[in-house]
């Protein structure tokens, strides 16, 4: 199963963020959730505060997404 997940992320200042979209493979929605708590540049509000929304995808939009964050030097560090 393939998942869109739209988390905010912190470092920027104290009670400031932003939202980004990250897209995750897993076998069920809580084994996503698990995951995506461990993900850098995430805000580490109470169980599960920084994620916004999870949503089941099809591959063809996970591909797509997957292409997206690769091209984007926020979320890779060289």
């Amino acid at each position: 199963m393939y998942f869109k997940l739209v988390m905010e992320g912190g470092h920027i200042g104290a009670g400031k963020g932003y939202d980004m979209v990250r897209y995750f493979e897993g076998d069920d929605i809580f084994c996503v959730l698990a995951r995506s708590l461990h993900t850098p540049r995430l805000k580490k509000k109470e169980f599960g505060g920084g994620i916004k929304l999870i949503k089941e995808i099809s591959w063809r939009e996970y591909a797509h997404g997957k292409g997206r964050e690769r091209r984007n030097p926020y979320l890779n560090r060289n």
